[in-house]
C-alpha cells in the first residue's frame, strides 16, 4: 500500500470513528440491573426544546412522545381536563387569539379558541408516528432487517450474558470471536456464509466495506448509522456504556457485526429503487373544518365561513394538538397543586423532640406525612446520599458499590468492620453467609450445565416442587423460615464503619451541607434520625429500580450510617460550632433505613447508642410502626389485589407481598411523580400530597449566597428529572423506551432483560410499574420544579448552568417560584418571571384514579 493510500485509509477510518460517537447521541444512557439508574431516555435530544425533540424521536423510533389523543379525550369526559385548562394552553401557545374576532359557522358563533378546542374535542386523530430513517433491508426485504436484529440479539447475548457456556474465543474481544464464529451458522444463505468469511480482520475496515456495498455515502452515513443503532436500541444502549468499561466490545464493533450482516444478506438485492416509508395522510385545514360541520350537523355554512375557520385551524396544525393537551394534562394538576399551596396554612407544631431526615423520594412523602401525625417530629427532605459521596465495602467483602449519584466520583472508601469485642460473631456472619451463598451458587450452576439438571430433577425434585408450592401460597411462612435459617447459620453481628479515609476538613463540611442545605442549624431536640431507604422485594429482577437514585441505584443505609456517624463526632461537632451550627450534647444523631415495600423502618446500629437515649429510642420506634402501618394502609388502596383494610392487616399484606416470588407489583415505587418542591416544610406541612412529589427542604433565609439552592437545583432536580423522564417514557412508549410485560422477561446476566427468547434487551421500566393491566397508575407529566427561593438568586443559578438552561428554556421542566409565602406563584420563562395563572380546580385525588 503506497503511502497516499495509506494515509486515505487512516482518514476514512477516522472519520467513521467519528460518525459513530455522533451517531451515538441519539441513544439512551442504559445502566445494569444491579445499578438500575433513571435516565431520560432523549437525553441526547435535551438541546431541543422538549416538543421538537419528540418529534425527532418519533422520525428516529417511530414511536410517540405523549398519550395517544384517544386517551387525552377519555380523560376529558371524566373531568381531568377541562374547558379552562383546554383554553389556557391554547392562550399560551397562541397569545393572539385573545385578539381574534368571533366567526359564525351556519347559526353557531364561535371564538377562535372555542374552534380550536372543538377541534382537539372531534377533530380526526393525528397520525401515529413512523420511523422515518431506514435500513436498505427495511426498505426492500423486511425479513432481512429482522434476521439482522435476530442476530445481533442472539450474539450480544452471547458475549454479554455471562452465560455458563460462555462465547467461545470471548476473551479475544466480540467483533473478533464474532468473526470467527458467524461463518459457521448454518442457519444463514450459503452465500452470506461465503460473504461473512471475507469480511475485513478489523471492525472498521469491515464496517466500511459494508457501508460502500450498501452504498450509503459518507454524507448520509451518520443517518445511517443512527438507522441501525435505534433498531435495538437497548443493546446498542448497552454495548455504549459498555465501551468506555473495558469489556471488549464498543459501538464500532457492534456496528460493524451489524452493517457486516446487512451486507451479506442483501447481496442479491437492488435498492437503488428504495423509497421513502409510507405516511398517513394528514387532513388539511378545510377537512377539519369541514369534519366538525359534520360532527355538529352544520350543512349551510358558507365557503367564507369555512374558508375564515380553516385559516384559524391552521395556525395550530394537527400534529400540535397532542403537544396542547399534554399541555393541559399538566396544568390541570399544576394549577391545582400551587393554589392549594397559596392557600395553605401550616397547622401550629410544639417544639420537636426528634428531626427526622428522608430522602426525597416520593415514597418519603407519606412516611413524613404519618410521622408528623404521631406529634413532636419535624421533618426534612434531604438526596438520600446524606451528602457523604462514598465507595463502600461491607463486611463480606466483594467488589465495593458507589453510593453517590451517578453525576458525582465518589473520593472516600467507607469499609464495614466488627464493633470491639464482636471478631467471633463476624467471623461466623461472614463464613455462614459464604457457605449460604455456596450452596445457592453450586445449585445455579448445577442448573445451568449440560447435563445436571436430570440428575438434579432425580436429586432434588421432590424438595423443590413442594417448596415452590408452598412459596406460591404461603410466601409469608417461607420467608419467615428463610429468614430463621438464615438467622442461624449467619446471625448479624454488630459493626461499625471506618471514616478514617476523610480528613476532618472533609467531614465536617459533609456535616454543614447536610445541615445547612435543609436549614437545621439550631432548637435542636433529643434525637437527629437519617433515614435511608431500599425495597426488599422477591424474584424481582428490578429490584434496583425501586432503591435510592441518589445513591446509584442501591440502598441508602450505609450513607445514612456514615453521616450518623460523622455527625456524633467530637470533633466535628466543634468545627460545626466555630460556624455557628451548635449541636448540643444531648442531641444524638442516629440511621434508619425505610424498607419501601414494607414501609418497616429499622433504627440502624442500636449497639451505638448510648443508654441515655434508649427511651427516646423506644418511643422512636413505635411511632415509626405505627406511621408505617398507617402508610401501607394508604398504599393498600391502590395495589392490585389488594384493599381498604385496617393499619395492622395492611401492614401483614404488604410483607407477604414483598416475600412472594409470583408477585409482580410489590410496590409502585415512583408512581405518579409530577412536582419536585424546594422549601421549607411548612410550606407543606398538614397537605396529603399523594405520594407524588419530591420534597427537598430549604430554608433561603441561611443561603444568602445561594450555594445551597444551586447545588439542589444542578444535582437533586436533575437525577429527579430522569426519573420523571423515565416514568414518562415508560409510559407513553413502552414498546421502545419501557421493558414490557414482566411476565415474558427472560434476564441476560446482568447487562437487562429481553421478552422472550430473543430481541432487543429492554430499556426503561417494566409495564407494571407504571400500569395495571391496560390502566394507567402513572399520570405521564413532565416535572414542575417548585421554589421558594428569591428569584434574583434563582436567575444567577440558572444563568451559571447550561443544563438548567436546557431543562427549563426548553420545557422539559416548568419552574415556579415565589419569594416570600405570601406572595403569587410565578413562572420562569426565557423572557422572564410571569405570573402563574391561577385556576382551582375542584380536589380530586388522582393519584388513585386509574387512566382507562
Amino acid at each position: 500500500m503506497t503511502e497516499t493510500a495509506s494515509t486515505s485509509t487512516d482518514s476514512r477510518r477516522a472519520r467513521l470513528r467519528s460518525d459513530i460517537r455522533l451517531s451515538a447521541r441519539v441513544l439512551p444512557t442504559h445502566y445494569p440491573l444491579s445499578t438500575f439508574i433513571a435516565v431520560n431516555p432523549l437525553a441526547g435530544l435535551q438541546d431541543m426544546p422538549f416538543e421538537q425533540a419528540i418529534r425527532r424521536a418519533g422520525d428516529l423510533y417511530g414511536t410517540p412522545g405523549t398519550l395517544p389523543e384517544s386517551t387525552f379525550r377519555s380523560l376529558y369526559r371524566r373531568g381531568r381536563i377541562t374547558d379552562t385548562d383546554l383554553d389556557k394552553a391554547l392562550l399560551r401557545r397562541y397569545p393572539i387569539l385573545a385578539e381574534e374576532p368571533d366567526l359564525r359557522l351556519a347559526e353557531r358563533t364561535l371564538t377562535a379558541t372555542d374552534l380550536l378546542r372543538a377541534d382537539l374535542l372531534h377533530g380526526q386523530p393525528c397520525p401515529d408516528p413512523i420511523r422515518r430513517y431506514r435500513l436498505r433491508a427495511e426498505e426492500l426485504a423486511p425479513d432481512v432487517a429482522d434476521t439482522v436484529d435476530a442476530l445481533t440479539s442472539k450474539w450480544s447475548a452471547a458475549f454479554l450474558g455471562h452465560a455458563s457456556w460462555p462465547m467461545p474465543g470471548r476473551e479475544l474481544g466480540f467483533y473478533a470471536a464474532w468473526r470467527t464464529l458467524a461463518p459457521g451458522d448454518r442457519t444463514l444463505p450459503r452465500s452470506a456464509r461465503a460473504a461473512l468469511r471475507c469480511v475485513a480482520e478489523r471492525p472498521d475496515d469491515a464496517a466500511l466495506q459494508a457501508l460502500d456495498a450498501l452504498g450509503v455515502d459518507d454524507d448520509a452515513r451518520i443517518t445511517y448509522l443512527q438507522a441501525h443503532l435505534t433498531r435495538l436500541p437497548g443493546w446498542a444502549a448497552h454495548v455504549q456504556w459498555c465501551g468506555d468499561r473495558g469489556v471488549g466490545i464498543d459501538l464500532l464493533q457492534y456496528q460493524a457485526m451489524r452493517l457486516s450482516y446487512e451486507a451479506a444478506l442483501m447481496q442479491d438485492h437492488n435498492w437503488q429503487g428504495a423509497t421513502a416509508p409510507p405516511g398517513q395522510a394528514t387532513p388539511t385545514a378545510r377537512q377539519r373544518v369541514e369534519h366538525l360541520l359534520r360532527v355538529w350537523g352544520i350543512t349551510e355554512a358558507t365557503d367564507n365561513e369555512i374558508v375564515t375557520a380553516a385559516r384559524i385551524l391552521s395556525a395550530a396544525p394537527v400534529p400540535v394538538r397532542v403537544i396542547v393537551w399534554q399541555s393541559a394534562f399538566e396544568d390541570h394538576y399544576r394549577d391545582q397543586l400551587l393554589g392549594k399551596l397559596q392557600s395553605h396554612r401550616p397547622p401550629a407544631s410544639p417544639p420537636a423532640h426528634t428531626h427526622f431526615v428522608t430522602c426525597i423520594d416520593t415514597r418519603s412523602e407519606g412516611l413524613r406525612r404519618r410521622l408528623e401525625a404521631c406529634g413532636g417530629y419535624q421533618t426534612f427532605g434531604f438526596a438520600g446520599f446524606f451528602a457523604v459521596a462514598i465507595r463502600f465495602s461491607d463486611l463480606l467483602g466483594g467488589e465495593p458499590a458507589d453510593l453517590c449519584p451517578v453525576l458525582i466520583a465518589p473520593r472516600h472508601h467507607v469499609a464495614e468492620q466488627p464493633a470491639p469485642r464482636a471478631n467471633s460473631e463476624a467471623a461466623r456472619q461472614v463464613t455462614g453467609t459464604r457457605d449460604l451463598a455456596g450452596v445457592e451458587s453450586a445449585f445455579h450452576a448445577a442448573k445451568e450445565s449440560l447435563a445436571a439438571p436430570y440428575v438434579l430433577a432425580e436429586a432434588a425434585g421432590w424438595i423443590a416442587a413442594p417448596l415452590s408450592v408452598a412459596k406460591t401460597l404461603t410466601p409469608t411462612a417461607v420467608g419467615n423460615l428463610r429468614r430463621t435459617l438464615r438467622n442461624a447459620i449467619a446471625p448479624s453481628a454488630k459493626t461499625q464503619l471506618n471514616v478514617e479515609s476523610m480528613s476532618l476538613a472533609e467531614r465536617v463540611l459533609f456535616a454543614q451541607v447536610t445541615l445547612k442545605t435543609i436549614g437545621l442549624t439550631a432548637e435542636f431536640g433529643r434525637l437527629i434520625v437519617l433515614c435511608g431507604h431500599h425495597s426488599v422485594t422477591e424474584n424481582n429482577p428490578y429490584q434496583a429500580s425501586l432503591d435510592c437514585g441518589a445513591c446509584g441505584g442501591q440502598g441508602g443505609g450505609p450513607n445514612a450510617r456514615t453521616a450518623a456517624l460523622i455527625l456524633n463526632q467530637a470533633d466535628v461537632r466543634s468545627e460545626l460550632r466555630s460556624m455557628g451550627i451548635a449541636i448540643p450534647e444531648h442531641t444524638r444523631v442516629v440511621a434508619a433505613l425505610h424498607d419501601t415495600a414494607t414501609d418497616r423502618v429499622t433504627v440502624l446500629d442500636t449497639h451505638l447508642i448510648p443508654p441515655s437515649h434508649r427511651a427516646d429510642i423506644d418511643r422512636l420506634e413505635a411511632d415509626l410502626a405505627r406511621a408505617g402501618r398507617a402508610l401501607a394502609a394508604e398504599r393498600c388502596t391502590t395495589l392490585p389485589g389488594a384493599r381498604s383494610m385496617s393499619p395492622r392487616a395492611a401492614g401483614r399484606h404488604v410483607g407477604r407481598r414483598s416475600v412472594d416470588w409470583a408477585q409482580v407489583y410489590p410496590e409502585w415505587a415512583l408512581a405518579g411523580n409530577a412536582a419536585f418542591i424546594i422549601a421549607p416544610r411548612e410550606l407543606t406541612r398538614g397537605i396529603d400530597l399523594q405520594r407524588r412529589t419530591f420534597l427537598h427542604s430549604y430554608d433561603a433565609a441561611i443561603d444568602p449566597d445561594g450555594t445551597a439552592l444551586e447545588t439542589i437545583l444542578t444535582a437533586p432536580l436533575v437525577v429527579a428529572q430522569w426519573i420523571n423522564c423515565q416514568y414518562y417514557f415508560s409510559t407513553v412508549a413502552p414498546d421502545v423506551f419501557g421493558a414490557g410485560t414482566k411476565t415474558v422477561h427472560n434476564v441476560v446476566g446482568n447487562a437487562g432483560v429481553v421478552a422472550g427468547h430473543v430481541g432487543d434487551l429492554r430499556l426503561g421500566l417494566p409495564w407494571q410499574s407504571v400500569a395495571h393491566q391496560d390502566r394507567l397508575v402513572h399520570e405521564p407529566q413532565r416535572l414542575l420544579a417548585i421554589v421558594q427561593a428569591p428569584l434574583e438568586r434563582i436567575d444567577v443559578v440558572v444563568a451559571r448552568s447550561p443544563i438548567l438552561q436546557q431543562m427549563f428554556g426548553n420545557d422539559w421542566v416548568c419552574l415556579a417560584a415565589r419569594e416570600q409565602a405570601t406572595d403569587p406563584w410565578q413562572r420562569w420563562t426565557r423572557a422572564g418571571w410571569q405570573d402563574w395563572a391561577e385556576t382551582h380546580c375542584r380536589e380530586t385525588v388522582y393519584n388513585e384514579e386509574m387512566i382507562g
